[in-house]
């Protein structure tokens, strides 16, 4: 009798781990791996477009005294930045475009995963479709050029698959 409830308890122990489960921390934690979260939430500004100068201007950039900006230009000088960043500007400037060096870089907020707000198992329980929302933390005056309020979060998805080493993101995303 032993013998029979041993070999039960291994078959239902067997039997339990079969099942593939994601609960919603690894889903998580396998997006913030795949995706680099925390990261920062970039934006490009060039220096030498008009356009990109009285975007800045509208959004009050330069009366914060983050910018200044050239209201005119000499034929000479086409070409040259026409828009100049401030010291109060210099904790926002992440890099120079390494393709374009009339491109700045801004930081506009710090972007992480706020959480898991749903996890679809397919029939197969091989892979996963999880819906999370990203959040906007540290938004810098830059935040202005944006087309969205980076205060409301961001519902994303991602698939997932489950391997023999354990859940990762799908590379076509």
């Amino acid at each position: 009798m032993k013998t029979v409830s041993v070999l039960g308890l291994a078959i239902l122990f067997l039997a339990s781990c079969s099942q593939v489960k994601l609960e919603k921390e690894e889903a998580a934690s396998v997006i913030r791996a795949a995706k680099d979260y925390p990261k920062v939430y970039e934006y490009e500004i060039n220096m030498t477009d008009p356009a990109s100068a009285k975007k800045l201007l509208d959004a009050g950039l330069e009366t914060e005294g983050l910018v200044t900006v050239d209201r005119t230009q000499k034929l000479k000088d086409a070409g040259q930045p026409i828009v100049h960043f401030t010291e109060k500007a210099k904790p926002y400037l992440i890099r120079i475009d390494e393709k374009y060096d009339n491109v700045q870089v801004v930081k506009v907020a710090d972007m992480d995963l706020a959480e898991v707000t749903g996890i679809q198992l397919q029939d197969d329980k091989k892979s996963a479709t999880v819906e999370y929302t990203v959040s906007y933390k540290n938004i810098t005056p830059f935040a202005k050029l944006m087309k969205r309020d980076l205060s409301e979060k961001k519902t994303q998805r991602a698939s997932l698959s489950y391997f023999d080493s354990g859940w990762k993101l799908d590379q076509q995303q």
